[in-house]
């Protein structure tokens, strides 16, 4: 991917795969161009991208666009996410994108008022309660939207993950048991990604009738299952898309979506993790998708996997970026903000728990997050010229 940036354009970088720099250079940028929207893993620091955010949902691909999208009988939007992605996602596919990004930021960042020594049961609690506060009366809009397909990916553990959930084993059995197979996938991973596979297995859950033949055709060797949202289903998968392990307890099951005016109840068995541990900045196969791929990132490289951040090597193919335009805070911008950096876990540590030193920072860094949408703008009005 090639770098593009208009020299008065501070807060943001735009980085181009190669097909999207060649169609940019002949056809310029619109809407209907962008047939998906991934938002990776990364717990805080997707709030650096709240500002873009809400423009793109509410304006350049607001409810106009996706009337004019129908019209024009183009694919819906596809939204990928996983973690705080995923509930970024869910947020984009809600009826007033606004007013969920604005709930989902006030609550992630006020509603984690977590104390030294907080464990992973209070840490789950909170997120709970948070991803319900997100979803609101959302649910059945976020899983079915109107004009959007929404993805969420989430991770079920495998051998030996799942079989460390056993009954004859004590809480602190079960717990080493779980170690040791979480330190075999590192282990595995650093040898081949592909070993990952023995470890978990990646769901995507859908919007129903979602586009997602791209997903279908094997990309790797991690197997992929994709299965239905609905508002039934949406509070939990958006809850283990984010459930990072050993930070929160596993999502143990989800309620599988009710089809054909069925109401009897049955569940997928978990337990489930987080969605970025396989797939933490979405490195998918994006060339495989007839339009562009529109990605506002935290950061200018793309890291396949959550363990993978250790191997400073392994980046996304960049023959599956090719149409990929990506978007993200320029270093400028990044050094001007109060706390130097954008958001991060190791905030509360760094902090020691001081919400009244973090929250105002996390504030602060979400008010200059408009920056990079007024500066995407421009972007947009210079590449159309």
């Amino acid at each position: 991917m090639s770098k593009n940036m208009s020299s008065h354009i501070s807060s943001i970088q735009v980085i181009l795969g190669e097909r999207a720099k060649a169609h940019i250079a002949n056809k310029g940028l619109r809407p209907e161009d962008i047939c998906a929207i991934p938002a990776a893993a990364g717990g805080p620091k997707g709030l650096i991208l709240q500002g873009l955010d809400q423009y793109l949902f509410s304006d350049w691909l607001g409810a106009e666009h996706l009337r004019q999208r129908a019209a024009k009988g183009i694919k819906p939007l596809q939204l990928i996410g996983a973690s705080i992605g995923a509930w970024r996602m869910a947020a984009a596919a809600s009826s007033n994108p606004i007013a969920s990004f604005k709930r989902l930021a006030q609550q992630y960042v006020e509603a984690q008022d977590y104390r030294k020594g907080v464990d992973r049961h209070e840490i789950s609690r909170v997120c709970g309660a948070m991803v319900q506060a997100v979803v609101a009366e959302e649910a059945q809009c976020m899983a079915k939207p109107v004009g959007k397909e929404l993805l969420v990916w989430v991770n079920r553990g495998l051998t030996p993950l799942y079989h460390a959930k056993s009954q004859a084993h004590s809480h602190a059995q079960h717990q080493h048991a779980r170690m040791q197979g979480f330190a075999s996938a590192v282990l595995a991973n650093s040898l081949n990604r592909n070993r990952l596979s023995s470890y978990f297995e990646r769901w995507v859950f859908q919007s129903p009738g979602a586009h997602t033949d791209w997903l279908r055709q094997p990309f790797d060797r991690i197997p992929t299952r994709i299965e239905n949202l609905d508002s039934l289903n949406i509070h939990d998968a958006l809850l283990a898309s984010g459930s990072i392990p050993f930070v929160l307890n596993p999502v143990h099951k989800i309620t599988q979506a009710l089809e054909n005016n069925s109401t009897e109840v049955k569940h997928h068995e978990g337990p489930f993790w987080d969605g970025g541990l396989t797939d933490y900045h979405l490195a998918l196969p994006y060339h495989r998708l007839d339009g562009l791929v529109l990605y506002p990132h935290f950061a200018p490289t793309v890291t396949p996997g959550w363990l993978d951040k250790f191997l400073k090597l392994r980046k996304a193919k960049p023959e599956w970026m090719s149409n990929v335009i990506l978007v993200c805070p320029s270093p400028q911008f990044v050094a001007s903000l109060p706390a130097k950096k954008i958001p991060d876990r190791s905030d509360f540590k760094r902090y020691k728990f001081d919400h009244s030193v973090r929250i105002p920072l996390w504030q602060s860094a979400i008010r200059e997050s408009h920056r990079m949408a007024d500066d995407f703008q421009q972007w947009l009005n210079d590449v159309n010229r």
